[in-house]
Order: C-alpha cells, then structure tokens, then sequence
C-alpha cells in the first residue's frame, strides 16, 4: 500500500491527516470481491433603478492595540483601531485581475469595486446594484447595457466614469486580452462582439450569441474579482502595469496603503466608497474600523497561535482546531457554500482512455464513501455537505436536490466497471489522480488519497496520487493536453450563477478544458445558455445540470463550508455565503 508524504496543508493539523491515513489502511484490509427584455428585479437577472516560506507572526500588530474611542465618519461610528486577518495565500500579489491568473481574492476584494453587488435576501445571495444603478439585458439576448453610478470615487480622488468601465471591460474581455488573460477571457472574448460606451453614463456588452450570465462574471458573488479600474492609456503595456501594482487604486472599500511582498498588505478605510446611502445605495457598507493588516501565514498551526495570544483577529482554521481558538477567547464563524470540490476527468471523450465509458466513469463516483469522507476526514456536516452537483449548489441557480452526489454503492460501481470489461479493475491501467494543496478547501490532498484508496480496494484499480503545483497544473489542464487520462481533483468557487462551468467544459470542442465530444450535449449545452427568461432558464439549467451529472465526466462530491477562526475582539461578524474569500468587512464590529 502506498503511503503518501506527509504534507504542510495550511488547514491541516496532524490529526486529520492520521485520520485519512488510518481510513485508508482500514480499507485496505477489506478488499471488496471483484421576446421581452429582462424583468427589473433585485434577483438573477437584473436589478431596478435607483508555495511561499512563512512569515513570523507579527510581535507588535493592530490586534494588540486598544480599540480607543469611535469617531464619526458621516453618519457612522468608526472604531479607530485595526482588524489583523491572516490568509494562507496572497497568490501572484497582482491588482489586475488579467494577469492574476485566478488569484488575489483575500486582498483584490478589498480595494477594487464590482459593476454589479450582492446582497442576502429571503436566505439567498442576489444581485443588487453597485457601481451600475441598473442594468439590463436586450429582448435578443445578445445586449448587456449598464448606467454608471453617479458620484462613485476612486480612492485618489478621481471621478469613476463610463469612460472606466468601458476601458476595464475592454482591456479584460477584448480581443487583444487573449495575449495575456486569463481563464474567464478565454471563455467569453470568443462569443464577445463588441463593447460600447453609448452616452455619457452607459456602456453596453455585446455578445454574438445570447449570453444571460455575463451580469454573473462581472458581479461580486462570483469568484473571479472583474472589478472596474482607471483607465489606462493603452489596453496593454507591461510598465504601466507594473506601475499599477505598485500603487494600485479601486473604488473598493479600503485603499492599499503598504505592502511588503510575500509577507503582509495595509489598508486603510475609505470613507468616500460608494456604498452609502449619499450615492443612491439602501444601506451603508462602509467598514467600521479604520485599518486591515492582512498577512500572510500559511501554516494553519502558526495562525491558530496568534489568534489564541490575541495577535489574529480572524484567520482560515481546520475545524479540529476549534478547541484551541476557544481556549484563546475566540469561536469559529462559518461561511456557508464556501467552496466545492470539483472533479474532472480529462481527456475522457478520447476512446484510448477507459473513462471514455459512461459506465466507468459513473463507477468511480458509486465507489466513493462520500458519507466517511465528510464524517471522518472533515468532521460531520458542519463542515462537508454531501450536495450538489459540483458548482451548482443549494443557493445556486438551476439547484434541485435530485441533483447531489450518486450514493456509495460498491456493489454498483464493481458491477458497472465489470460491464465496461474491468472486471476488479483488470486491464485498465494506472490511474493518476493531480492534485494540490489547496488555500481554500481543507484537506483537499487528503480526501484525493481516501478517493483513492476506495478505487483501489473496491474496484481494485492501480490508483497514485500526485500532489503537485496549482498554477502549473491549471495550465497543463487549459493549455495541453498533457493530463488527458488523468483525474484532476481540485477547488473550485461556488457561486449564484454557474453557467460558466457549462462554458469550459461543455461547450466548445476547441478548446483544451472540453470535457466530452457528443454533439448532442454540445447542442444541450449551448441553448441552455441562451435562454433568458428568469424563470424558463432555472428549469433548463436544472434539466442540463441533471443531464451532465448522469454523463459523469465531473464526479459529484460536495462542498465544504469555510470554517473561520474568529478572535475576541471581534464582537460580531457575518461572512457572505458562496465566499471563501474574506467578505463581508462592513459586518465587522470590534469591542
């Protein structure tokens, strides 16, 4: 039996990794045998009017200041002292999301604005307005059209325009962005036509095929940060990019005021965000402090310390640490739908891999005790959530619960493997599972090896997993076709809207991420995502969801909810749901 190395998982203590190790020995004693525009509602579619080294914990941090007494900023009271956040990762530190390559949420989200907000209504996270007052889509389908708020500021003073947002959008999503973007713009600038600026406060997104989810991509309830940044004087030029990271300026809620690479960033509040009530907005989402000291601690053990000696306000935390953050005077915080574990097999619409059989890919899922997985490894369903079928999960539109992960069934998954002609999984080849250790979804590497132990000892496949870099995988996945054959066991983001995971892998047989070659589900797939209706594309979604799940080219697992260590002088807080970034700072009240 192969025993993996031991890892340095930022979520991971030493338990939960005995655990899995435990699990799989016990699994390896018992081997099994062989036409009208877009309704103006605060909902889906639109909204009305109106791998680093660590960091010594700091010895002399904001978290061990007093909170002194409240000022006033307009009608608010802000406390003058500081929230200390530790995270596990800063990713590549750009303040473009073009060029962060997917990462960048913990800090990005804190300095830059979103066209579209979000909020919680009736227990689901909406859209509400944001930077744009109003939006709304065509009666073809193929026209976003977005008025700029008045009187949004950037935080040098400046005036936001649509002059902004246009130039945002096109130096994102346009056609000279495939030189450098990233991921989303190689999914949506290949059905782009055009953008816009169509009067003084309008800017307008044209696509060639009806596209009801581009509100999703450039809201805040998505994982991607498409936030609007000043303009520039050319779409692309590396120095003033460059020059942009080192002073960058949002319209977000706090302005980056120092930032010491690989280590920490400071920002201090920004009294002029246009989240208030002074713009046209029905609340004020201001923080009420005045500075965030974000650092950069990867080790969960180190982060647990601080906010148990009072040197952490808040931190990502496994939840086998709960015992020691309450020793400090502290709690976990859950943030619900957080992020979800999704499982691609790559390559698979190739007849030279045994996964191009339906059969085979849906024994791999029945093989799978999802119910140990979430008991023993994440500690119960505070935590792991055996629902969904990956991104689409309950607050996720086109949800139903039909759609959650198959059942363990060993007895069906060796059944299934022996009709596709792999009885006790004779004559189907190593199987290689990539994986990473994830800032974001806890013990991501350790549940990839207790999936395999299962295929080994009840399906009797030959199974290694590799634990490897996440940028250097994720480009072999989108560039090459170098993991065909293999099983990407990776993190995703949950969100309200997941057409796009219909868009990378179910769509376009041109590119690298397509996870299948039938043209009927090309078909499917392609008019599920040009239905606009509200109501008509919930039922399409679910129906095309449901469809896909029974292909199996994704296995349903679950999602994870993110737990946070939370210290004591943070008297309340409420994260976002479908957020495992840090969220909701305005919610933050310090004693």
């Amino acid at each position: 039996m192969q025993i993996l190395r031991r890892w340095s998982s930022p979520w991971a203590k030493s338990g939960p990794a005995l655990v899995v190790l435990m699990l799989i020995a016990v699994a390896c004693g018992s081997a099994a045998p062989p036409e009208a525009t877009t309704p103006a509602t605060t909902g889906i579619m639109a909204t009305p009017a109106g791998g680093v080294t660590p960091t010594a914990v700091p010895t002399s941090t904001a978290s061990s200041e007093t909170s002194g007494s409240a000022e006033t900023s307009g009608s608010m009271e802000v406390n003058p002292g500081a929230v200390t956040w530790m995270v596990g990762s800063f990713g590549n530190e750009r303040f473009d999301y073009a060029f962060a390559a997917g990462t960048g949420h913990d800090y990005a989200r804190q300095v830059h604005g979103f066209l579209i907000s979000s909020d919680i209504k009736d227990d689901r996270r909406v859209f509400v307005p944001g930077i744009a007052s109003e939006w709304n889509l065509s009666k073809d389908g193929l026209t976003w059209n977005f008025t700029i708020r008045d009187g949004v500021k950037f935080q040098d003073g400046t005036e936001l325009t649509a002059e902004d947002v246009y130039w945002t959008l096109q130096h994102t999503f346009g056609p000279q962005a495939k030189e450098y973007g990233t991921s989303i713009t190689n999914l949506l600038t290949p059905i782009l036509d055009r953008f816009e600026q169509t009067g003084p406060d309008q800017v307008s997104a044209t696509f060639k095929v009806p596209s009801p989810d581009f509100a999703s991509e450039v809201s805040d309830a998505v994982g991607d940060w498409i936030t609007v940044l000043p303009r520039r004087s050319t779409m692309h030029n590396p120095d003033e990019e460059a020059a942009y990271d080192q002073n960058p300026i949002g319209a977000g809620l706090m302005k980056l005021v120092g930032h010491v690479p690989v280590e920490s960033m400071t920002f201090e509040r920004f009294d002029d965000y246009y989240y208030q009530p002074r713009y046209g907005l029905p609340s004020d989402k201001r923080v009420q402090f005045q500075t965030l000291k974000m650092y950069l601690v990867p080790e969960e053990a180190t982060r647990v310390a601080a906010l148990r000696s009072g040197e952490a306000d808040i931190a990502p935390v496994g939840i086998a640490s709960r015992k020691q953050v309450e020793a400090g005077g502290g709690r976990i915080v859950m943030g619900q739908e957080g992020v979800y574990f999704n499982i691609k097999l790559l390559g698979c619409w190739k007849a030279a891999w045994p996964c191009h059989d339906q059969r085979v890919r849906q024994a791999l899922e029945y093989a799978i005790d999802k119910e140990t997985m979430r008991d023993a490894l994440y500690g119960g369903p505070d935590i792991m959530q055996i629902k969904g079928w990956l991104g689409t999960t309950p607050s996720t539109l086109g949800y139903s619960p039909d759609l959650d992960p198959f059942p363990y069934d060993p007895d069906k998954a060796r059944q299934l493997l022996a009709e596709a002609g792999y009885p006790g999984g004779e004559g189907f080849g190593k199987v290689i599972v990539d994986t990473w250790m994830s800032t974001s979804l806890p013990l991501m590497p350790e549940s990839a090896e207790l999936a395999a132990s299962y295929w080994r000892n009840e399906l009797g496949l030959d199974v290694e997993v590799r634990v490897g870099d996440e940028t250097g995988l994720k480009k072999a996945y989108t560039l090459t076709e170098d993991l065909y054959g293999h099983v990407l066991w990776r993190d995703n983001e949950t969100r309200i809207d997941g057409s796009r995971l219909l868009r990378s892998g179910y769509t376009n047989p041109e590119v690298k991420t397509t996870l299948h070659n039938d043209p009927e589900v090309f078909n499917l797939t392609n008019d599920a995502l040009t239905v606009f209706d509200p109501v008509e594309r919930e039922k399409v979604l679910n129906s095309t969801y449901l469809r896909l799940r029974d292909e199996s080219y994704e296995l349903g697992i679950g999602y994870v909810n993110i737990p946070w260590g939370v210290g004591p002088r943070i008297q309340t807080w409420e994260p976002m749901p479908l957020a495992f970034y840090p969220s909701a700072l305005h919610t933050i009240v310090l004693k």
